[in-house]
């Protein structure tokens, strides 16, 4: 799996509709995961992105036969493949809690689901999970189109949700996780440039923390000539979240978790990087804003179907 830049075309925020979006409706997309570990959209006979929009009282189905679109249903149809459930995605929104909750349908296989920016979860045949954020991908595992090097190998497609912003009822104890954090705009740069695989969507199967070595490499390609040395240039990048008054390690920060001890490199960050992700300091919005503000887009790769307008 390699970092190469890339970026999908955009897309119009009418994609896969004949009018207008509602603001509170549920958005979704269905992408093709490569042997290469890249997402592709698919695709209907007409070419367009598979996607839909789902009002609050409708209910989506991702499944390979289809169905007639009603106020009561929506379907994403997927091209029949070994491996996936009839109808492996059901997601609908709970009257009760108010949020939107992911179904797996199937019988047999797991699926994971992963918000913007974390790690992936299980979710069991059978089981439901309410939509951990704002932007959230399901892989669902299919059989290989291409041979296997070992039998360990997997293949996926994606299922990517997009709902209104989040909100819920204030409870009686005290908050103690924190609002978002104001990230300097050298820090923004930075996170980009490190972590941009993780902030990356559709999310990429295997993301890694960039090194020094790889972040003047693309720096090189993308001809940012911020420094005549730019092998000092991504040092102080790096130093800007893991120096002294680093975003990482400045003593106003000791909220965030800390592995590696003294010796710990920005892998070791880790941890805290999915602390910024958790409070909302870093979502999709903010990142792909970030990017083009700082012209960093170079460092991550976003379909610009699947973020907010700039």
């Amino acid at each position: 799996m390699t970092s190469t830049p890339q970026q999908w075309p955009g897309s119009s925020s009418r994609a896969g509709g004949s009018g207008p979006i509602p603001v509170d409706a549920l958005r979704a997309w269905l992408y093709e995961v490569d042997q290469d570990g890249m997402s592709r959209p698919m695709k209907d006979d007409k070419d367009r992105p598979l996607h839909k929009a789902v009002r609050p009282t409708a209910t989506l189905r991702v499944s390979v036969k289809g169905g007639y679109d009603s106020t009561a249903e929506k379907h994403l149809w997927a091209p029949s493949v070994e491996g996936m459930a009839v109808e492996p995605v059901t997601v609908y929104k709970d009257a009760s809690t108010g949020f939107w909750t992911i179904r797996n349908s199937g019988k047999t296989n797991t699926l994971r689901v992963q918000q913007y920016g974390l790690g992936a979860v299980p979710l069991h045949p059978g089981a439901s999970m309410a939509m951990p954020g704002e932007d959230v991908a399901v892989w669902i595992p299919v059989k290989p189109a291409w041979p296997r090097v070992t039998q360990k190998g997997e293949a996926f497609r994606l299922l990517i949700l997009r709902s209104p912003r989040l909100s819920w009822i204030k409870g009686d104890t005290t908050p103690v996780s924190g609002p978002r954090h104001f990230v300097t705009p050298a820090a923004w740069e930075a996170l980009i440039m490190y972590f941009g695989q993780y902030i990356s969507w559709p999310p990429l199967v295997m993301p890694h923390v960039r090194g020094d070595a790889e972040v003047k490499d693309l720096a090189v390609k993308a001809g940012l000539e911020r420094d005549t040395d730019l092998v000092n240039w991504a040092r102080n990048r790096h130093d800007v979240l893991t120096g002294r008054d680093g975003l990482f390690t400045a003593p106003s920060a000791a909220w965030y978790p800390r592995f590696g001890g003294p010796d710990r490199a920005l892998g070791n960050h880790l941890a805290a990087f999915h602390r910024l992700v958790e409070l909302g300091t870093i979502n999709l919005t903010r990142a792909r804003k970030s990017a083009n503000l700082y012209d960093v887009n170079d460092f991550l790769m976003i379909d610009t179907q699947l973020a907010d307008p700039l």
